[in-house]
């Protein structure tokens, strides 16, 4: 029997339609048709009246946990006192489990009765407001940009040659970032090697409650500064270096290859080409500066603890800033080892 055929009984029953309407017109039809609807209207408002509680299913909800009930994702309106028992019993319907964190489940109107209609409850003494599809929305933790910015900054930090030198990421590249599950939350960075600190590639590892849970791929360009020895002004080539001539900054890492990070690596050494103003003073610059030649009559210095004593010597021997040679004690003539500490200057190695 189809739904026509059902509307054209019911209305005889109810003495809305005329026996010559069983082979119905066009015209008979539009007549039937609105009296269905009139009749719908007239059954659902008898049964919203008889109804002790009302339900209406939202059309999308954030869910937690491995499985969702009914009372997670409905509204329900006690009309009685028995409404309150029959709410609490459809309030436990299991609807089925819940999506992933960050994860969606779409369930259609005709599943969500068939859902329904298997908790065995008297669905019928409650009034329902059903979607046409319900969306559920796994909840869980999610991750931001930032978080895994100040996580590589706190990395670098720890890491030479980043602790010593001033950095700044100039360029992060995240990939997909996981939504975590509820928990507590921890995660590590695991570098790739390179031989290059001013480019970082890596992953991140992230575990909720000691479980690990996701992973995310990140790249970085870092501008890296270092310190190093560079000319306090404009020096000249064969210039004896002195601790005025020299001064220490920050340098961009890609400038910094070859150079020297202390004066006492430089004082007293000659220049082989012209320094300009700020630029890196690297090994490969410098040369053995003679400050004391053969015969020449040196100042011997002996100093232990806070005892400070000076001699004349004659030197045996050329020598450069910080290399030893031999000299005579002219009073005593006796020959001693002494390291060269400037021009016509020398100190007793002990």
């Amino acid at each position: 029997m189809n739904f026509l055929s059902l509307l054209i009984r019911l209305g005889r029953c109810l003495g809305h339609y005329p026996p010559e309407i069983d082979r119905p017109s066009i015209k008979a039809r539009r007549r039937v048709a609105s009296m269905g609807v009139l009749l719908l209207a007239l059954f659902s408002a008898s049964a919203l009246q008889a109804a002790s509680v009302n339900v209406t299913v939202a059309d999308e909800m954030v869910v937690a946990g491995p499985r969702v009930t009914l009372g997670e994702v409905a509204d329900f309106q006690v009309l009685n006192q028995a409404g309150s028992e029959l709410a609490a019993s459809l309030a436990r319907i299991d609807l089925g489990p819940a999506p992933g964190p960050g994860q969606i489940t779409t369930l259609r109107r005709g599943q969500l009765e068939q859902r329904l209609n298997a908790s065995g409850l008297n669905l019928g003494e409650a009034g329902w407001s059903l979607p046409a599809e319900l969306r559920l929305v796994g909840q869980g933790q999610s991750l931001s940009e930032e978080v895994l910015r100040q996580a590589l900054e706190s990395y670098l930090a720890d890491i030479e040659p980043y602790r010593s030198g001033r950095f700044e990421l100039v360029g992060l590249n995240i990939g997909q970032l996981p939504t975590l599950p509820q928990g507590r939350a921890a995660y590590r960075f695991v570098p790739q090697s390179t031989a290059n600190p001013t480019h970082l590639t890596g992953t991140f590892f992230f575990a909720v409650d000691g479980r690990e849970v996701g992973r995310c791929r990140v790249t970085a360009q870092i501008d890296l500064y270092v310190q190093a020895l560079v000319a306090a002004r404009n020096l000249s080539r064969g210039q004896v270096l002195y601790d005025s001539d020299l001064s220490l900054s920050m340098i961009p890492y890609a400038q910094s290859k070859g150079s020297l990070t202390s004066p006492e690596l430089a004082v007293g050494q000659t220049l082989k080409n012209n320094l300009a103003a700020g630029e890196a003073l690297r090994d490969r610059y410098l040369g053995k500066s003679v400050v004391i030649r053969r015969g020449d009559m040196v100042t011997i210095v002996a100093q232990q603890g806070g005892l400070r004593v000076t001699a004349s010597g004659q030197a045996r021997q050329d020598g450069a800033i910080g290399e030893t040679i031999s000299v005579v004690n002219v009073n005593s003539k006796k020959v001693v080892t002494a390291r060269v500490i400037g021009p016509n200057q020398v100190e007793i190695v002990f």
